[in-house]
Order: C-alpha cells, then sequence, then structure tokens
C-alpha cells in the first residue's frame, strides 16, 4: 500500500507556521518523498489565522488532498477553525496542558476516534529553551519524533537555514529541537498508527514554490528586462528573478505603478530584448491600455497575473481563478494575445518558458495567469535540463544589416502582409530601416493610415497569426483519457484549467479506480480557446463537468461562447470561498451527475 500523509501545522500568522510546513517539506524531500504543499496566511503584516500544509507520498502527488492526517495546533484559534475536520483516525498535536491559549474537548474528540497529543510547546520555548520564538521548533521536533522522521534530517535542514545567521542561531534551534524530542521521549505513549518509512532511492529534484518556478523558467527562457510594481501575491517572482537576471546582463525595473511597468517592457521589447512583468488582478486592470499597444504594435511582452480574489483589493493572499475575462477580453477593440495557464509548479516552470516562446513567435503579448496557493505551493520536481530547453527556444525574425542588399530595402517593411500574418523584426541600430511604433493604426511601412481597404488588410494580418494557434501548438492542450479509445463513449467528461486541473486529475484518478469512464481535458491554452479540442471531447460524452474557482465560471463560459458544444451539455461547478476545491468534493459532483443520468 501505498504511503501518503499530510501533516497540518496552523496558528497565527508570526508564530512559524509557514516557516515549520517548510521544514517539514523539505526533510521528506530529502527523505526521497513526492511532497507538494498547501499554505494560507491573512494580509496583515503579523497576527489572523496562518496555516502550512504538507501532504508527501512515495508516489506521485496530483493535489494537496481532501484534508490531514496530522494537525499540530499552535493555539486556540487553529484548533477551532480546524475542529470540524477532527475525524476519526485523525491526529492533533496541541500546545499544552500547560502554558498554551486552549484546551481541546479531549474526551469528545477520543470519543470519535482522535488520537490527541499534549505537547507545551510554548513552555517548552520559553522555559528550556528560553527563547519563545523558537516554538515552531519544538513543534517540529516534536511532530518528527511521533512520526518516525530522522531529527538529523531536521538539524540539517536548520543548518542550511540559519548556518548564515551565526553557530549562536544555529545551536539555539539545535536546543529546541533537542527538548521538543526529549519531550516526546519522556513523556508520550505512541497510540497512533503513522510513521514514515524509511529513506528512499535519492531522486534528481530541485525544490521550487510556485513564483520561483516561473522566475526560473524566464531566466532559462532568456528574459532581460523585469519590470514590476509590488503587488500580492506576485512580487515574489521579481524577488526570485531580480538576483538571477541581474548576473545575465539584464536589468530590473521597479516601477511607480502597473502602467508603467507595462510601458517598461513594451519599449525592452521594442528595443529587441526579451522582457516581462508580474501582477495581480488590480494591475492587470491598469495594464489593459498598454497590452492593447503591444498588440497593435506586435510586440512580445510576456504578463504573469498571479491571480487573487477579486473584485477590487478583494483578499489580497486568497486563491481564485476569476482573471480570464480581462486577460482574454479586457482593453479596447479587437486585439491579439495569448493566455496560458499552468497546473502545478513543474508548468510554472516549463509554461513561462512557453509564454516567452509563443510571445516571440506569434509577435503579441502573452497573459500567464497562475494564482495565489499556486504561487506558494512548493513541489519536488525533476532537475531540468537546461541546455535542451536553450536548444528549443524561439527567437524573434529580426532583421540585421548585414543580412539585407542594398536593392532590397524599398521592399522590406516592418509590417509586410504575409501569409502567416507573422512579419519581419526591425530592432534599432541592428535594423537597416527605421519604423514607427505607435498605437495607431498603420500601413506596412508602419505609417499611420485609417482607410477602410488598409485598415481591413491590417486587421487580417494581425488576427492570422493566431488563426491556426491550437492546431500549431497540440501540446498546450493536455488530454486524458485512460481507458478510452478513440470512440467510446464516457459516463462523463471534464475540463479543467489552471491549479483545478491537478485537483481534478486526482478525482479522476480516483473514479476511474472504482470503474468509471471518464474523459478529461486540462487545457493550458484558454484563449484563443481551443476549440477543436473542446469539440471533439463533447462528442464523447452527454455531460461536461467545468470546475472553476469563480463565481461566473470564466472557462465555461467561453466554452459556450466559442464553440458549437450545446449549452445544456457544459455543467458549471464553481466555488468562491477563496481556498481551492479539494479532490473529494469533484469527486462527489461528478457522482452525483453520473448518477442523475443512470437515474433518468
Amino acid at each position: 500500500m501505498a504511503f501518503d500523509l499530510t501533516i497540518k501545522y496552523a496558528g497565527e500568522g508570526g508564530e512559524g507556521v509557514i516557516s515549520a510546513g517548510d521544514f517539514t517539506m523539505r526533510a521528506a524531500s530529502n527523505l526521497g518523498y513526492e511532497v507538494v504543499t498547501f499554505k494560507s496566511f491573512p494580509a496583515e503584516i503579523k497576527g489572523g489565522y496562518a496555516l502550512s500544509q504538507v501532504r508527501m507520498s512515495d508516489e506521485k502527488i496530483l493535489s494537496q488532498g481532501d484534508g490531514f492526517n496530522i494537525l499540530v495546533a499552535f493555539n486556540g484559534e487553529a484548533y477551532e477553525v480546524n475542529k470540524p475536520l477532527l475525524k476519526k483516525g485523525t491526529v492533533l498535536i496541541w500546545d499544552g496542558p500547560e502554558g498554551g491559549d486552549f484546551e481541546p474537548d479531549i474526551e469528545e474528540l477520543e470519543a470519535k476516534g482522535v488520537f490527541v497529543y499534549a505537547v507545551p510547546m510554548s513552555k517548552i520555548a520559553k522555559e528550556d529553551v528560553g527563547a519563545y520564538i523558537t516554538k515552531n521548533v519544538v513543534a517540529m521536533a516534536a511532530t518528527f519524533e511521533l512520526f518516525g522522521f530522522p531529527i538529523e534530517v531536521l538539524k540539517q535542514e536548520i543548518t542550511k537555514k540559519f548556518s548564515k545567521k551565526g553557530e549562536d542561531v544555529v545551536n539555539l534551534n539545535f536546543k529546541a529541537v533537542e527538548a521538543g524530542v526529549n519531550y516526546v521521549r519522556e513523556n508520550i505513549k505512541k497510540i497512533d498508527p503513522y510513521k514514515v518509512p524509511g529513506p528512499l532511492p535519492k531522486k534528481d529534484v530541485i525544490i521550487l514554490e510556485g513564483n520561483e518556478a516561473i522566475a526560473l523558467g524566464a531566466a532559462a527562457a532568456g528574459v532581460k528586462v523585469f519590470a514590476a510594481y509590488p503587488i500580492t501575491p506576485a512580487t515574489t517572482v521579481g524577488n526570485y528573478l531580480s538576483p538571477i537576471i541581474l548576473k545575465t546582463g539584464g536589468f530590473v525595473y521597479q516601477s511607480e505603478d502597473e502602467i508603467s511597468s507595462m510601458a517598461a517592457i513594451i519599449g525592452a521589447s521594442f528595443a529587441g530584448v526579451k522582457a516581462m512583468t508580474a501582477t495581480s488582478g488590480p494591475g492587470i486592470s491598469l495594464m489593459q491600455e498598454l497590452i492593447d499597444l503591444a498588440s497593435m504594435t506586435e510586440l512580445p511582452v510576456v504578463v504573469v497575473d498571479v491571480q487573487r480574489a477579486g473584485p477590487s483589493t478583494g483578499m489580497p493572499t486568497k486563491h481564485e481563478q476569476a482573471d480570464l475575462f480581462a486577460a482574454a477580453l479586457g482593453g479596447h477593440g479587437d486585439d491579439q494575445r495569448v493566455v496560458i495557464a499552468p497546473k502545478n509548479v513543474e508548468e510554472n516552470f516549463y509554461l513561462t518558458i512557453e509564454a516567452f516562446n509563443l510571445s516571440e513567435k506569434y509577435q503579441l503579448p502573452v497573459i500567464m495567469l497562475t494564482d495565489g496557493s499556486l504561487s506558494l505551493r512548493a513541489e519536488a520536481i525533476p532537475t531540468p535540463d537546461i541546455k535542451k530547453i536553450k536548444e528549443n527556444l524561439i527567437e524573434r525574425p529580426v532583421v540585421r544589416k548585414e543580412d539585407v542588399k542594398p536593392e532590397e530595402l524599398d521592399n522590406l517593411f516592418r509590417y509586410a502582409i504575409t501569409e502567416s500574418g507573422i512579419s519581419p523584426v526591425f530592432v534599432p541600430t541592428v535594423s537597416p530601416k527605421p519604423y514607427t511604433a505607435t498605437g495607431l493604426e498603420h500601413a506596412e511601412n508602419s505609417r499611420p493610415r485609417t482607410t477602410p481597404k488598409e485598415r481591413t488588410v491590417m486587421m487580417d494580418k494581425r488576427f492570422r497569426k493566431i488563426a491556426n494557434i491550437e492546431q500549431e501548438n497540440p501540446h498546450l492542450v493536455e488530454w486524458d483519457l485512460g481507458d478510452l479509445q478513440e470512440g467510446d463513449k464516457a459516463d462523463i467528461a471534464v475540463v479543467a484549467w489552471g491549479l483545478t486541473a491537478s485537483i481534478t486529475q486526482e478525482a479522476v484518478k480516483r473514479l476511474r479506480e472504482k470503474g468509471y469512464k471518464i474523459a478529461a481535458l486540462y487545457p493550458k491554452l484558454l484563449y484563443p480557446v481551443p476549440k477543436n479540442a473542446l469539440e471533439k471531447l463533447a462528442s464523447m460524452a452527454d455531460q461536461i463537468l467545468v470546475p472553476e474557482a469563480s463565481y461566473l465560471g470564466h472557462f465555461a463560459r467561453f466554452m459556450k461562447m466559442f464553440t458549437n458544444i450545446p449549452q445544456e451539455k457544459i455543467v458549471q461547478f464553481n466555488i468562491y470561498r477563496g481556498e481551492p476545491f479539494i479532490p473529494a468534493e469533484i469527486e462527489e459532483k461528478i457522482l452525483e451527475l453520473v448518477g442523475q443520468k443512470a437515474s433518468a
């Protein structure tokens, strides 16, 4: 039987809850296990409820799971929030029996089959260690000892984390580790069934958070200019990328607002280099006119939108996937842009590279939609082959002075009408002719023109670029048919994108193991809408479930707008609570729909 264990640390922001989860995740990865984290914290600088959940397994993990096996409650709020989730077979480690701010209903919990351990982490940190700040380390050490983690692995991670702060800091944390371990050994009799098996064979992996993966993907793609205005939850993209890009001779610009950051990357692209910005929903709103400018001037730029719950300021630190309308259709007039979305941390890395490739190939803005939960999610991913990535990068077709004969100059135009709609690119000082790049409609030679004929020709040219984007990039639509063959009928079809796709994958996997026939599609390309793939999927089932973390269900509505799928076939399943789906919710919804169909 596969090993699959989830530990949840919960408490007040500032108590080290997030750090506890990070240490545990890295320790599990160092033991050779697959890891996926889920984190949530309030918008306040300090205080408020925070959690860090670590799922580990000896098999591939698709999502954060349905819940936890072990809850480490740092305070009373953490206990009260999670009390309804403490069910038979789960474990509660609480800050007691003295020194904490609460006492759980132990008899009630034990009657339900919950295993309860009291570890006075606050008291131990204050009195035995002499530093309350080490409370989270005490809690971790107690947890490691209870469930069979090698304590040396925790010490190794502490050394990595704190060695730069000096030997005294490392030793203080070691003292907290010993105090937590000794308390468990001397005072607690283990009664639960959970134990981490021994180390697995080492894997060639790197541990990345979602935003860190985007930064590394941009660096691998060759980005040279990054401009952004700080905004939760996108700021760390720049934090991770800045030191890397500066080492490669690139440029980092913290702008005064999102408008100027978008203008800066358009200017950088005009100068011939790859450029990117990262923002969230409010920033996307401000950038719309300049995204239109990038479209009209046919300049490649990449915009990362780490979505958060809106509208307006909304919930800055919480999950949602409700920026699709703005990303795809925001702005005025008919422009050309591409919108893509990754479903996990590994795709955050590779799809960022893909965003640059698409942008360079089609000469337009590419917007990548990730989200607050995915930005913080950590995974151990196979170490990328950078050499192979570099070999497959797409670069814009720049016209260089040395490649053009004098007699060819008169017929050389920046916006030349071509069959594909893609024109040669001019770069100042590199190309033999100057050109004008403004937001005005123009002729092939870039000069402003407003005649009906030239307007029509130029609009057709720009839209030709993306007319066949689905067919030219089949890897941007991920099929998941299980054992179904061409022409087979499924019990139901499912479409999901972004983080919801990874969660849906786990639900679909469980149901297939129970014998259900499910056809699933996880599009990375959201706009232009992959019409052919969606209509093919629709032919395989009578119903298509579309789970989305938004009130309106943006992609489901796109399916109704841009495909010929009968609207009654499309079943929307929407949540908008600031947290992602869990696999059980999608599993239950599929069973409900299949059951309704069977009884009809």
